[in-house]
């Protein structure tokens, strides 16, 4: 009887998990962002897109490229890497970040910030590019960071 109770019990939650509906994704928002030199030697851009649903837990993916130097330009060669960092918030609480880094080059990134606990959502990206020395002592800074709130 208790087996015949628990294989009941087991068809009737994996008929409940696949006729859930589907994650459901916002519209996509556009960033970018750079290191506020005039040179702009440090840049990223791309989208941000929310996906909620009953059985994934809830997630924003970022896609796009981190571009160090890209370019011809006028400005001499310099020995910095450019960081971009985004950074996911509910309100004003820190959910979960992720940190790109490129030297001399463009790459493409797609990743995915969300609760380790699969519990709160996010609302809002801070993204921002910092350029930071390749040897141990030298000068680092950041452009303006840019928020983003997700629908």
């Amino acid at each position: 009887m208790r087996l015949l109770t628990g294989l009941t019990m087991t068809a009737v939650l994996a008929a409940g998990l696949l006729a859930a509906p589907p994650a459901l994704a916002a519209e996509a928002v556009p960033f970018a962002a750079d290191s506020g030199d005039s040179c702009l030697r440090g840049s990223t851009e791309g989208t941000i897109q929310r996906y909620d649903g009953p059985v994934i837990r809830p997630r924003v993916d970022v896609e796009g490229v981190l571009t160090d130097e890209g370019g011809p330009s006028i400005c001499s060669p310099d020995d910095r890497y450019s960081a971009a960092t985004f950074t996911g918030y509910r309100g004003s609480e820190l959910v979960d970040s992720e940190t790109y880094k490129v030297d001399n080059d463009q790459i493409k990134f797609s990743f995915s910030l969300s609760d380790a606990l699969g519990v709160r959502t996010i609302d809002r990206v801070v993204v921002q590019v910092c350029r930071h020395s390749n040897p141990p002592i030298g000068i680092s800074y950041c452009g303006k960071a840019q928020e983003y709130k997700i629908p």
